[in-house]
């Protein structure tokens, strides 16, 4: 079966190019993306009537059938490595990474960070053997441009949105271990027990050991549903003590988990659900 799904992302061929003999491309256009690393030294690109200065530790993306032309500066030619790529889901990776026609660039990146990954698919059969390998780096380097590029300002996530957005991912993902608490949360994101409380009243309305406990809650709701124990609902949503959390499930939810799971058998699982809608209230 062929493992390529042309609505994803492919890597095409990769290489690296020594330029100290003024190689240079251009002006054409290209079939596929192709987004290059600077190894040492500086160029430039033209792009949709624009001139870059690219230098060393930077990347530098083309998108296909959009007239360019790169080539190196005389005093200082650039040795660089290159992908080329394509794909239907690739304008949705690259506007993840920060990196488009308007912003074709990115900062200076590292070269320990990136340049094993470029160096890597350089040694791989890209169209046999190694081909969802290959797929999985071009992802890996798309991603630390995204970590590496600022967001543009009218596009920037608050702040305070942004970090609440994290405590809450957080807890979506750590939620199930009986360990995990407020202070764990605190220390994951390098906040303060009151910066994340004044962050969960001010914008949800709710405490963040509340959130947390309405979360398992609302977890172990769906567990019970599904037709688990309330023992194995109990320790998958982070209560190490079954009794425990029976007391606290008939506090909040107003029925014992084993007359909850009896009571609602006949309701569906999308009836019983909280309202997201107040849980991501931003």
């Amino acid at each position: 079966m062929d493992r390529y799904c042309p609505s994803s992302i492919q890597v095409v061929s990769c290489g690296r190019q020594d330029c100290s003999d003024m190689h240079q491309w251009g002006p054409g256009m290209r079939p596929c993306y192709i987004l290059h690393y600077v190894i040492k030294g500086a160029g430039y690109l033209e792009c949709d009537k624009k001139k870059y200065r690219i230098e060393t530790g930077m990347c530098f993306l083309t998108y296909p059938f959009v007239k360019i032309r790169y080539y190196p500066d005389p005093n200082d030619p650039w040795e660089y490595t290159w992908i080329d790529f394509i794909g239907n889901d690739v304008p949705k990776y690259l506007a993840a990474s920060g990196l488009n026609l308007r912003k074709p660039v990115s900062p200076v990146i590292e070269a320990s960070a990136i340049l094993p990954l470029f160096e890597r698919l350089i040694k791989l059969d890209l169209h046999h053997r190694n081909k969802m390998e290959a797929n999985g780096l071009m992802l890996a380097i798309l991603g630390i441009c995204a970590d590496t590029l600022p967001a543009d300002k009218d596009e920037a996530i608050p702040k305070e949105d942004l970090r609440l957005l994290t405590a809450i991912l957080l807890i979506h993902t750590n939620y199930h271990q009986s360990s995990f608490h407020i202070e764990s949360l605190c220390s994951k994101m390098n906040i303060n027990r009151v910066t994340l409380y004044r962050l969960f009243q001010t914008r949800l309305g709710y405490t963040p050991s509340s959130y947390l406990l309405r979360y398992r809650l609302k977890q172990a709701q769906k567990m019970l549903l599904m037709g688990s124990s309330v023992k194995s609902a109990s320790i998958s949503c982070g209560f190490s003590d079954p009794f425990y959390f029976s007391k606290v499930f008939k506090q909040h939810i107003g029925v014992a988990p084993s007359e909850y799971s009896a009571r609602q058998s006949n309701l569906s699982l999308e009836e019983n659900e909280y309202d997201d809608i107040e849980l991501y209230r931003i």
